[in-house]
């Protein structure tokens, strides 16, 4: 089945903000074998939306709308799309009384007048939030559903999870499709197409490629005529992409790196330590981003100064003289420090010139060396790589972040393939 997501907002067309919820419900829709050949974002202009919805409809199984649906001026979804289709719009005496309820509740009673537009719905509209706290309606149309979700992204994923999928695979249930996710990070795009060629063009298969920085998604898509080929041409599509990978390959659907790193260290029973200076403390952001990582990180340090790495970290002010802050040496004495003083079994240290200014003849924009230093048993372990990127100032730390944890999965595969 075919649908189409429609993103409603200035504030998207104009850049200001990134359109998260359509990418959320995409992805979703593509891994349970939904196809979505069609996204777009609009602004709020009543014509544009309603036009917009029709051609959806007109193309589209289903359709998803997101975004529009609050109480300011510039909310226009639920008028447009009610006079595109046909539908007369009125308030909702049960939503407006819930509304009335719990403004008063929060002594808000002044702001009725104007949050009372959430109460405006199409005719026939049938509410998604049982405690009536979103906003957001499923519309049939000719007999095609058609999904209005608040643009705020918490609440689209809320109501996508819980109603709209749900309801979904109900009236259209998922084809025979199986579609997985493998993320890998080490190996450019180009090299990876060229070691998958032999299951491209075969019949069934459909493998894509979608690199994010230092890390390169494959998708596997799998449409066979029958549940028994497609389980076969699954199985073996799915050993061939893993063989090719190798180690390269770290995570799978929504695995990301610091997930993998985090499982190999807590299977080793091993904590990491941070020190930064150009990804200004990005590194450990993205690791604290995911649930449960006190179990395995024990922080580290943001040393952008050079004063700082003297400081906090004991680098020698002669080491930075001679070598500079952005040097093999200290990323080195960086990784060692961090790794004796925060009593960690692995440090990772990261140092470099992420830009737009700043660069030299020897080290242009872009330079950044990560070091890493761990215990096994009494012996002491430190590397260092040097690398070399490319892209905005943002793109080169993230980038920088990336590498930085596979620097430390890599050493930790490697210990668990030694012991």
């Amino acid at each position: 089945m075919r649908g189409e997501i429609i993103a409603i907002g200035d504030e998207l067309i104009s850049g200001r903000i990134l359109n998260s919820t359509s990418r959320l419900a995409a992805r979703r829709l593509f891994l349970l074998g939904y196809d979505i050949p069609i996204m777009q974002s609009i602004g709020d202009d009543s014509g544009l939306i309603g036009r917009t919805l029709l051609t959806a409809l007109a193309r589209a199984d289903f359709v998803l709308v997101t975004g529009g649906l609050g109480s300011t001026d510039d909310d226009l979804t639920t008028a447009a799309a009610a006079e595109a289709l046909g539908l007369k719009a009125a308030e909702h005496p049960l939503v407006l009384e819930k509304l009335r309820q719990r403004l008063v509740a929060e002594g808000r009673e002044a702001d009725l007048a104007n949050i009372s537009r959430f109460a405006v719905l199409p005719e026939d509209a049938q509410l998604l939030d049982d405690s009536y706290r979103m906003a957001g309606y499923l519309l049939f149309h000719q007999k095609k559903p058609v999904w209005f979700l608040p643009g705020v992204p918490s609440q689209m994923a809320t109501l996508l999870e819980s109603k709209v999928i749900p309801e979904l695979q109900r009236l259209f249930p998922p084809p025979p499709v199986c579609q997985h996710i493998y993320r890998s990070c080490g190996l450019r795009e180009l090299a990876i197409n060229a070691m998958l060629k032999p299951l491209e063009g075969q019949q069934g298969l459909q493998i894509g490629y979608y690199p994010i920085g230092w890390e390169v998604d494959v998708s596997l898509t799998v449409r066979p005529d029958g549940q028994r080929q497609g389980e076969t041409l699954f199985k073996q599509a799915d050993s061939y992409i893993r063989t090719q990978l190798g180690d390269n390959l770290f995570g799978e659907g929504d695995e990301g790196l610091p997930q993998a790193v985090g499982g190999l260290l807590k299977q080793q029973g091993k904590r990491l330590a941070v020190a930064e200076s150009c990804t200004g403390g990005l590194l450990a952001a993205c690791i604290t981003e995911i649930p449960g990582s006190s179990g395995w990180f024990d922080g580290g340090v943001v040393v952008y100064s050079n004063s700082l790495k003297e400081k906090l970290l004991g680098i020698s002010p002669e080491l930075l003289a001679e070598h500079g802050a952005v040097s093999e040496a200290c990323a080195r004495a960086m990784a060692e420090q961090t790794l004796a003083r925060l009593d960690s079994e692995i440090a990772l240290a990261i140092t470099g010139i992420a830009g737009p200014d700043g660069g030299t003849p020897d080290k242009p924009v872009g330079t950044v060396f990560l070091a890493l230093a761990a215990c096994r048993g009494d012996a002491r372990i430190n590397c260092v790589q040097r690398v070399q990127l490319h892209g905005s100032r943002r793109e080169i730390q993230i980038q920088t972040a990336q590498r930085a944890l596979d620097m430390a999965r890599r050493h930790l595969l490697e210990h668990t393939q030694i012991s």
